[in-house]
């Protein structure tokens, strides 16, 4: 009798103990087989070198605005207004509504005539450098002179254009946030240095730069 309660007790106590291996067993490849949370985590963040990049190597956004505002093909001058200048042999045509007028920068190198769109109060002179739609050509005075070619920031654009009779280069410009768009061109005529420039807002841009094309192809330059 005491033998078979002795050969009981170890039969149960051999039984619990497998149990309890079993137990262990499965619970070890319970946390084998899963994903820790650090892993779930990282899995969800793009890589660096994968993130779209937009102008000048930002980091773009969904949904960012294109800053790329082409030019369109000029539009007839006939009919337009002539500006001649009284300093300088060279006149050009001048859009409907708009205004023109001309002055020496505070600095005394250059001489400018800006030309404002219809509606306008800015007057011509200094205070004008800064507005936000308006054409300009400078004549350089005195002081060295250059050209877009050289700067990052401006692009040139294909097919050129033709300035009283020479080809030259017309550049663009926008800024990242899309807030200024800008054209330029430079030409060197007799032995003057020409920059003809156009600023203008996203809203009215096409049609502004359509505009300054047609002012710079009627732009005529005569030697006295």
């Amino acid at each position: 009798m005491a033998f078979q309660q002795q050969y009981t007790c170890r039969y149960y106590l051999a039984a619990f103990c497998f149990i309890v291996l079993i137990s262990m067993l499965s619970a070890c490849d319970a946390w084998v087989g899963g994903t820790s949370p650090t892993q779930a985590s990282t899995a969800s963040f793009p890589k660096p070198d994968s993130s779209p990049k937009g102008p000048g190597g930002l980091t773009a956004t969904v949904g960012s605005s294109n800053c790329s505002f082409k030019s369109a093909a000029p539009v007839s001058a006939s009919g337009w207004k002539v500006y001649k200048d009284s300093r300088f042999p060279f006149k050009f045509a001048v859009p409907p509504g708009w205004r023109a007028g001309s002055f020496v920068d505070d600095s005394g190198n250059d001489y400018i005539v800006q030309v404002f769109p219809p509606g306008s109060t800015t007057p011509v002179g200094q205070a004008g450098l800064t507005d936000q739609e308006h054409f300009s050509v400078t004549v350089a005075l005195v002081g060295p002179t250059s050209t877009y070619a050289n700067d990052p920031n401006w692009s040139p654009e294909a097919g050129g254009i033709t300035i009283s009779g020479v080809k030259t280069t017309l550049y663009d410009r926008t800024t990242p946030d899309c807030g200024e768009v800008n054209r330029g061109a430079t030409v060197d005529l007799k032995h003057h240095h020409f920059t003809f420039f156009l600023t203008s807002i996203p809203t009215k841009a096409k049609v502004d730069i359509a505009l300054f094309q047609s002012t710079l192809q009627s732009f005529i330059y005569t030697q006295p």
